[in-house]
């Protein structure tokens, strides 16, 4: 009898053993399941952020480079090419970047563009303000690429 006690009490330890070990293996597979899906949504993030990046940084590229054509500009028809390149440059940032900094890049190129006008009419460019609209940009930028 104590003999089919044991053998009893042995089956039990075993089948609850068993059944342990079948719970952690499908918690483990869970898990696994779980951390493969951060790390691809991690790459699919990664992969928008580069050009991302890019576009904003060729934003901001040329909008300093038009701000030191208006400090020393002699004749401003000869860098409307800056403005081409801007527009293309916000449009790039429209395309690749949420709403608020295709917004913010838009604000900047008005005041770019009304400070190339206003130069090229009566030398008041320097009554426009870019450098706002160019720092609410980046900080917009900024945001958006944390954010992702």
């Amino acid at each position: 009898m104590g003999a089919a006690i044991g053998g009893g009490l042995t089956g039990l330890t075993a089948i609850g053993t068993g059944w342990f070990a079948l719970r952690v293996a499908r918690l483990q597979v869970t898990s696994q399941e779980t951390q493969a899906e951060r790390q691809r949504r991690f790459e699919a993030l990664k992969e928008r952020r580069v050009p991302r990046q890019k576009a904003y940084e060729d934003f901001i590229d040329v909008g300093h480079r038009i701000g030191d054509v208006l400090e020393d500009m002699p004749e401003w028809s000869a860098h409307k090419h800056l403005w081409l390149e801007l527009s293309q440059r916000g449009a790039a940032v429209a395309v690749v970047g949420p709403q608020q900094v295709a917004e913010a890049a838009e604000t900047a190129t008005e005041a770019f563009i009304l400070a190339l006008l206003r130069y090229g009419r009566d030398d008041h460019a320097e009554h426009t303000d870019t450098e706002g609209p160019l720092k609410a940009f980046a900080s917009a930028a900024r945001r958006a690429l944390e954010e992702a």
